[in-house]
């Protein structure tokens, strides 16, 4: 699926929402960012060279609409975006403590499975949750091994729409399965908190999936 000439709705205005913003502007893509006022959306997008402002004012354009705010408050973002039925919502969220060293979700739910509730008739895709913010927005360089963005959502159209997204960013992608995955991959987000910050090891580090040469994915 070709993902070129989307409009892509980031809607916040932290170091994730601007790290997407900043790198999906380098692409053939239309990005607009949305915060939940015009005036700071605006200050905020003028910026990062984008059109910005409401969130709420940028819906109906949107083709993919990306939740970069904080986890507690992801219900308070989508109630104010209005009429989101049909939209490809990417989840970024993790639901974090406020130090960040633990999560406050997990086992039988997650915040991407708390958002397609919230949303029931949005195709939500959990993405980008589990690669800093510098990461991204540095463009930074592993070598031969491109970073990876995981994902994890029950519509299979609006994943490979994400998908290409993500290899628009010269990433791959990883589909893990159904929302429900996303309960693997906000303690993943975790992990490489813990690597980055007690560990010491910086926001440099992100997670990939290795498969051996010649392997067949079935075996076991």
């Amino acid at each position: 699926m070709s993902a070129s000439t989307l409009t892509l709705l980031i809607v916040g205005t932290g170091n994730v929402a601007r790290a997407l913003a900043s790198r999906f502007a380098k692409t053939s893509h239309q990005v607009v960012l949305g915060s939940r006022d015009d005036e700071t959306g605006q200050h905020v997008a003028k910026e990062l060279g984008v059109r910005g402002g409401a969130a709420t004012s940028f819906v109906a354009e949107a083709d993919v609409i990306f939740l970069a705010v904080p986890f507690v408050n992801l219900s308070e973002t989508l109630d104010g975006l209005g009429n989101i039925d049909g939209k490809t919502i990417v989840d970024c969220t993790n639901p974090l403590t406020s130090d960040y060293m633990q999560l406050t979700v997990g086992h039988s739910d997650s915040a991407g499975e708390i958002c397609q509730r919230l949303a029931p008739r949005s195709k939500v895709v959990k993405a980008f949750n589990a690669i800093f913010a510098e990461v991204v927005s540095a463009d930074m360089s592993f070598g031969a091994i491109a970073p990876q963005v995981f994902l994890a959502g029950n519509d299979a159209a609006s994943k490979d729409r994400v998908a290409a997204l993500v290899r628009d960013l010269g990433y791959d992608a990883v589909d893990t399965g159904g929302i429900e995955c996303a309960r693997y991959l906000e303690p993943l987000a975790e992990l490489i908190i813990q690597l980055a910050y007690v560990q010491g090891l910086g926001t440099v580090v992100t997670p990939v999936i290795l498969t051996a040469s010649g392997a067949s994915p079935d075996n076991h």
